[in-house]
């Protein structure tokens, strides 16, 4: 399948097929990982978790402390 290159803004861009995007499981706001190999342009969907599955591993082990514990000052003095 060919594709035509576009000038987008100052870089430049090619229209996925939809097929393509489909079969490569990537759609609208889908976060890939663009580079060259070997002459190639390659552009590989990344997996990224939610926000419930990376809050799901905060456990009391692995939490940390409170960074500034100080007392109020200056105009936060009520």
């Amino acid at each position: 399948m060919q594709a035509t290159v576009s000038k987008w803004g100052n870089s430049l861009g090619i229209r996925i097929p939809r097929g393509v995007a489909e079969d490569a499981q990537i759609a609208e706001g889908s976060t890939v990982d663009v580079r060259v190999e070997n002459g190639r342009i390659i552009a590989e969907p990344i997996e990224t978790e939610s926000l419930e599955a990376l809050l799901a591993k905060v456990t009391p082990q692995n939490r940390h402390g409170e960074h500034f514990n100080d007392a109020p000052r200056g105009r936060e003095i009520v």
